[in-house]
C-alpha cells in the first residue's frame, strides 16, 4: 500500500507558477486591507454624524444610513436597490442606463453628504468617483470637520 502524500516533491511545478501565486496572494491581501480601511473610514464618518460606528459593517444597511447622513429619508435607498437587478440584464442598453442612474444617484448623495460636513462641490465630486472616493472619505473621516444636520 502506497501512503505517499500528494505533494511530496514540488520540483514538478514550473517556476512561473510561484510568481502567479505570489501576485494573486498579494492582490488578495491588498484588497482585504483596502476593504478594511474603507470600513474604518466609514465607521469614523458615522461616528461624526452621531451614528454608532459598527453599523458600517452591515452591507445594505450602511447605504440606508448614508442617506440619513445626507439628510434624506431611508426610502431614498430604494432607487439604488431597484436598479441593481437590471445589471443582470442580457442586453447592453439596460445595463448602461442602470449604471448611469446609479452614478447620478451616488453623485447626488455624495454632494449632500459633503454639504452636511461643510465641504464644497469639489469635495462632493471627489467623494463620487471610485478612484478618488477612498482618499476623500479618508479626509472626511480624519479631518476636523463636524456634521451639521441642517446645512
Amino acid at each position: 500500500m502506497n501512503l505517499t502524500p500528494a505533494f511530496v516533491s514540488l520540483t514538478d511545478v514550473p517556476p512561473e507558477v510561484y510568481g502567479k501565486v505570489f501576485m494573486l496572494s498579494l492582490l488578495a491581501v491588498t484588497l482585504v486591507a483596502l476593504i478594511a480601511f474603507n470600513l474604518r473610514t466609514l465607521w469614523l464618518i458615522f461616528e461624526k454624524a452621531g451614528i454608532e460606528g459598527w453599523k458600517a459593517f452591515i452591507p445594505a444597511y450602511h447605504h440606508v444610513l448614508l442617506t440619513r447622513v445626507a439628510g434624506l429619508s431611508a426610502w431614498w435607498t430604494l432607487p439604488m436597490l431597484l436598479t441593481i437587478p437590471l445589471l443582470a440584464a442580457h442586453h447592453r442598453g439596460p445595463k448602461i442606463l442602470c449604471l448611469a442612474l446609479l452614478f447620478a444617484w451616488w453623485g447626488w448623495l455624495c454632494q449632500r453628504i459633503a454639504k452636511r460636513f461643510g465641504k464644497g462641490l469639489g469635495f462632493g465630486l471627489g467623494l463620487t468617483f471610485p478612484v478618488t472616493g477612498l482618499f476623500f472619505r479618508t479626509a472626511l473621516a480624519y479631518d476636523k470637520s463636524t456634521y451639521h444636520p441642517q446645512p
